[in-house]
């Protein structure tokens, strides 16, 4: 996976992921347009680009050659962790600590929150090295 899905891109590999079974363009279409105000024209050529990019797969109906029903080569887990590493790169030269620092100093937590995220570094800490 080289390159990323664009926010634009992100709704279309949505729909995807939450199908539990490939979909036609057509379905596709339907369910991105009633979330986001796409033209279908759009919503297709989103779903072409993320075909070209190695995220979606297709084949071909069997009794219709011109149905096509495509479905996600990679799970949302993994593009999500793609994301967040390349925005930790580009945006605080891979420092997660100072990500993480800048992200609690700059935003109000409850205390659910906070005990959420000490319980995580507790368990991180338990486990490193």
């Amino acid at each position: 996976m080289q390159r990323t899905i664009s926010g634009a891109e992100w709704g279309v590999m949505k729909a995807l992921w939450e199908s539990e079974v490939s979909m036609t363009s057509a379905e596709i279409v339907s369910r991105v347009k009633s979330e986001r105000d796409r033209s279908p024209r759009t919503i297709k050529t989103l779903l072409q680009r993320l075909v070209a990019k190695g995220f979606v797969a297709y084949t071909v109906d069997s009794a219709d050659s011109r149905v096509y029903h495509y479905s996600p080569k990679v799970t949302e887990e993994e593009c999500m962790q793609k994301e967040n590493r390349d925005f930790v790169s580009q945006y605080y030269n891979g420092d997660v600590g100072g990500m993480l620092a800048r992200f609690i100093g700059d935003n109000d937590l409850t205390e659910e929150q906070i005990k959420s995220l000490s319980a995580l570094l507790n368990a991180k800490m338990e486990d490193a090295p």
